[in-house]
């Protein structure tokens, strides 16, 4: 009995991490006002999207000048080369503006959204605008904003709320532009509930199941569908079609990473998306631009 209290306990501390991880938010700092280019899309997600190397994540919060270097931030908030906002500008040939941030939440994006307006990013011409937030909304960040977390019904009812609030600050300063909700990939198996959280021999992905993780990635999904009917935005899809590349997927085929990973190809941060994730989430988010 003692084992599998352990194995209970493992279970819950590492999933206590990962959501920690999602929480290491970057802090804001002022930027110069200067309108982007009429025709452009604004990106505004957690840190699925902006997907920053894990060494400047830990190092933000110590020396953020020299966390911040040679990589791109936007109102200090960690980003990366290769994420979904910059890989869809790629695919499109539109200019992006990345106003993503790790441990954003459907709250905390408002403040991002007013800062997109400020400096100009977000303006009357902008062309489109891309909401991929959710899961933050079920951890940390959320108890920190005063939902509670264990009524997911609650936590849903709050993320609409905070939608339909982003989507009068959009429509208030850019009326034609397209507003687009997007889903996240698939991080456990959606029918073992496993998380493959140690990929060091290649192709044997290792791990146990985490039902509360699989439970919260669904209700972060409902809750993503749930926002976008109410703010009459399309959805992107991305949760089902990934689900053959979560965690447990063999090397070639996985789109996110486990804890100790070896063998996931171009990854920046445990528990997050590769390059290859990102850059589905990239193609399918511009069949919708």
């Amino acid at each position: 009995m003692a084992i599998a209290g352990d194995a209970v306990s493992m279970r819950k501390k590492l999933f206590a991490g990962i959501l920690a991880v999602f929480a290491c938010a970057g802090a804001a700092t002022a930027a110069p006002a200067q309108a982007a280019p009429a025709g452009n899309v604004v990106y505004a997600g957690d840190s699925f999207t902006s997907n920053p190397e894990y060494w400047r994540v830990v190092a933000n919060r110590v020396n953020p000048e020299f966390a911040r270097q040679g990589t791109p931030t936007t109102d200090g908030c960690l980003q990366t080369p290769d994420n979904a906002p910059r890989l869809l500008a790629g695919k499109t040939g539109l200019p992006v503006a990345d106003w993503s941030c790790p441990g954003q939440t459907s709250r905390s994006m408002l403040g991002r959204l007013d800062r997109a307006i400020q400096t100009g990013d977000l303006h009357r011409k902008t062309r489109s605008v891309i909401l991929a937030v959710g899961i933050n909304n079920y951890g940390p960040a959320g108890v920190s904003e005063g939902t509670n977390i264990l009524d997911p019904g609650a936590v849903q009812a709050a993320m609409v709320a905070d939608m339909k609030a982003a989507a009068e600050k959009i429509r208030r300063v850019a009326p034609g532009a397209k507003i687009i909700v997007q889903g996240q990939l698939s991080v456990s198996d959606p029918v073992t509930a496993m998380y493959c959280s140690v990929n060091v021999v290649p192709n044997l992905p290792a791990g146990f199941p985490i039902p509360l993780l699989r439970d919260v990635e669904n209700f972060s999904h409902d809750a993503q569908r749930a926002a976008a009917r109410e703010i009459g935005a399309p959805f992107v899809e991305i949760k089902d079609p990934s689900a053959g590349h979560s965690s447990c997927a063999p090397d070639q085929e996985r789109w996110v990473a486990g804890v100790i990973d070896t063998t996931t190809p171009n990854y920046h941060m445990m528990f997050h998306p590769s390059r290859a994730g990102s850059d589905f989430v990239a193609s399918e988010v511009a069949k919708f631009i």
